[in-house]
């Protein structure tokens, strides 16, 4: 429980701080949560050979931490809230099975990795880009905000997290675990995507702007993240 505490509190931490004193700061939890259906299937393709138990782990921290940013959403944002995150649930029963598609995974990894991926999160993030300019994304809080939260605030937060709870005693990694195994799955929960979309509407919906900016900076670094962890 505590490296998905972690997970969602360090990239809430540090999204806070660099916009802090900001009306962007509402977007805190636009980098929280991370994607179920993103992680499983970048999972799928990435962690051939690794230990079972990892996938287990992997889903456990993308299923807890989207239901508890739910449970947020529903406690901040009741009168705006919604059920986008469907898409989410959906992720979860195709991760369930997903050990069963495993010999056609094998022949779609590379369309899936290079092609449906991308294209359904990019369509998805509903982003416009007649307004976009790389000078307003690079020099936004948003961006920098919702990057460096995804990028090391979510793989530090859980990663480095449950390392903290083996060296206190609390807790100790499975068996047949090691902790190159752990890092090796790292970016995966840098992976946020639907519910971060969400976050992003419930945030920033009344300015199309700020909206977009976060939006494309949750694609951003989703795709980062997925490339780091199938090149790695």
């Amino acid at each position: 429980a505590l490296p998905i505490l972690g997970g969602m509190a360090v990239p809430v931490i540090i999204y806070s701080l660099i916009n802090d004193g900001l009306p962007t700061a509402a977007g805190w939890g636009v980098p929280m949560s991370t994607d179920v259906a993103f992680a499983l299937a970048i999972f799928a393709i990435a962690a051939k050979g690794l230990p079972k138990q990892l996938r287990a782990f992997v889903l456990t921290v993308a299923v807890v931490d989207d239901s508890l940013t739910i449970l947020m959403i529903a406690l901040f944002f009741t009168a705006n809230f919604h059920l986008l995150s469907v898409v989410s649930l959906a992720g979860v029963i195709i991760g369930i099975f997903m050990p069963k598609g495993e010999l056609v995974l094998g022949k779609l990894e590379n369309v899936v990795k290079f092609g449906a991926l991308p294209i359904f999160a990019l369509m998805s993030a509903g982003v416009s880009l007649e307004s976009f300019s790389i000078e307003k994304l690079a020099g936004s809080t948003i961006t920098l905000g919702v990057l460096a939260a995804m990028l090391i605030g979510k793989p530090l937060g859980v990663i480095g997290t449950a390392w903290l709870v083996t060296k206190t005693g609390l807790g100790k990694l499975a068996a047949n675990l090691k902790w190159a195994d752990m890092l090796s799955i790292a970016p995966l929960f840098g992976m946020c995507f639907t519910v971060a979309l969400l976050m992003s509407e419930l945030s920033f919906g009344n300015n199309d702007d700020w909206h977009d900016t976060a939006n494309l900076s949750v694609f951003i670094g989703s795709t980062i993240m997925a490339l780091v962890a199938t090149l790695t």
